[in-house]
C-alpha cells in the first residue's frame, strides 16, 4: 500500500518518540491536562501528516504536509521545554526527546531537498 523509503524511517522515529513521550506523560500532575493533551495531539498529528504526505502525488501538497510536520515538531519541542521548565521531566529526558526531534527534523529536511531536486 505504501512505498517503502525514507518516510518509513521517519515514521518509525516518530512512533518511537511517541512511545517515549507516552511513558513521560504518565508522570505529569493531574492538573496539567492541557499540556498533556496538546503534547499527545501533536504527536498523533505528526503520524497523521506523515501518512497524508505518503499518499499524495502532487508536489505542492506534499511540500505543504512536510512544512506542517516541521511546524508540529517545533510545537512538540516547545511543549517539552515547557515540561522541563515546570520540572515535570528531567534534563536527561528533555535531551533524549531533543535528540529524537533533531534526527526527525534532519530527515524531513533531507526529504524536502530530495523533493526539490526532482522538480
Amino acid at each position: 500500500m505504501f512505498k517503502v523509503n525514507t518516510n518509513f524511517n521517519i515514521l518509525n522515529k516518530v512512533k518511537r518518540l511517541n512511545s517515549y513521550l507516552d511513558r513521560l506523560i504518565v508522570n505529569f500532575p493531574k492538573k496539567e491536562t492541557v499540556l498533556r493533551n496538546r503534547l499527545e495531539n501533536s504527536m498523533f498529528l505528526l503520524i497523521e501528516l506523515l501518512f497524508s504526505y505518503e499518499i499524495q502525488d502532487v508536489y505542492r501538497i506534499k511540500e505543504k504536509y512536510l512544512k506542517e510536520i516541521l511546524i508540529h515538531l517545533s510545537m512538540v519541542n516547545y511543549y517539552v521545554i515547557l515540561c522541563y521548565e515546570r520540572k515535570y521531566i528531567s534534563k536527561r529526558q528533555s535531551d533524549v526527546v531533543g535528540r529524537f526531534l533533531v534526527e526527525i527534523r534532519k530527515m524531513i529536511y533531507g526529504v524536502i531537498r530530495n523533493e526539490n531536486a526532482k522538480v
